[in-house]
């Protein structure tokens, strides 16, 4: 559902790059390339994503934004 996209955390509106993944029926792995390329190409976009990491249902870490 739509509406699950975006979440309110301290006051932001926020979200995952997993959850847009899930959402838009995309693989993670190309929602974490559009978003490298964003802030190759618009600098000023950097400071609206955080690196984090999440934990695969095989306990493996990886990344996400």
């Amino acid at each position: 559902m739509m509406t699950d996209l975006v979440v309110m955390q301290n006051g932001e509106a926020v979200t995952s790059s997993l959850k847009v993944a899930e959402v838009f029926e995309k693989e993670h792995k190309h929602v974490m390339e559009s978003i490298k390329n964003l802030m190759v190409v618009n600098s000023t976009v950097k400071d609206m994503f955080v690196k984090g990491t999440y934990f695969n249902s095989r306990n493996r870490e990886y990344p996400l934004y």
